[in-house]
């Protein structure tokens, strides 16, 4: 039985239509919105492991890491703190 061109025409309209779908299922694609309260969550456990670092250490030269660690984490968290609230206030 042959079929004539319409039948694979809409066949492979079809296939194409599902594929479609399909990968607006798998698009990992982030909003702006996404990526700083990801930013926001990631900066604030930097923050507080940095705390818990800085507390912990005891040689002279490992405190200054730790100190600019925590400063360098807290400054990020402010970033993103504040571009969150940017975002709320649209």
């Amino acid at each position: 039985m042959l079929k004539d061109k319409n039948f694979y025409k809409e066949k492979a309209q079809k296939i194409i239509t599902y594929v479609h779908l399909l990968s607006k299922s798998f698009n990992n694609e982030k909003t702006e919105e996404e990526h700083i309260l990801e930013g926001l969550k990631d900066a604030h456990k930097e923050w507080k492991i940095s705390e818990e670092y800085f507390e912990w250490v005891t040689d002279p030269d490992l405190i200054d890491y730790a100190i600019y660690e925590l400063k360098a984490s807290k400054i990020k968290y402010s970033y993103f703190l504040k571009k969150a609230k940017e975002i709320t206030n649209k």
